[in-house]
């Protein structure tokens, strides 16, 4: 080989392993995260299971399969239930932030979680009207209420909700942080 060609040879080699050492932004799931519980200001319970796999879930196959047949980017979804049965107060849907500790929210080094009905409604849309049909129904099953509504969650009331975070750099190695509920508080 010549020297040109050696090189050009080490380059497509360096590509690639940096690729496959960065996940190369593929579809694949991440590693099954884990279950942990805790509670809001309210006493609503709330129990957390990250990194679900969308083919294990029905609703979330459904939210997946529209997302990917779109080609919007892959993200992680984390199923949050939310149990108000035994609450004396209205609650809403509430987010997770993933991170070190409590401080590094404080300090913007966390990473917040956003609800799958806002990706829905506002990212993964339809084009050009394509799948419209589709679109509403995933719509209505999934996001009966929106995310922001205050008192969603009435006393006497379970919801089960959908929460994502993107694959992006800042998401790197989020299986391996703490999760933190409202107010900062670690659930376990």
């Amino acid at each position: 080989m010549r020297g040109g060609q050696v090189r050009a040879a080490a380059a497509v080699a360096l590509v690639a392993g940096s690729v496959a050492a960065c996940g190369g932004g593929g579809e694949a799931p991440a590693a099954k995260g884990k279950i942990v519980r805790g509670e809001t200001e309210t006493g609503m319970k709330l129990e957390v299971e990250t990194f679900v796999d969308p083919a294990s879930d029905p609703e979330l196959k459904k939210l997946d399969a529209w997302r990917s047949a779109r080609h919007y980017p892959a993200v992680d979804y984390h199923r949050i239930t939310a149990d108000n049965t035994k609450g004396q107060m209205p609650d809403r849907d509430r987010t997770i932030s993933f991170a070190k500790s409590a401080d590094a929210i404080a300090t913007g080094q966390g990473v917040e979680s956003r609800f799958a009905c806002d990706a829905l409604r506002y990212e993964w849309l339809p084009v050009n009207g394509a799948g419209s049909a589709t679109y509403e129904g995933l719509r209505k099953q999934l996001c009966p209420v929106a995310p922001d509504t205050p008192d969603a969650i009435a006393p006497g009331k379970r919801e089960v909700y959908y929460l994502v975070t993107d694959r992006g750099f800042a998401e790197r190695g989020l299986d391996r942080l703490r999760i933190f509920g409202p107010r900062s508080a670690e659930l376990r």
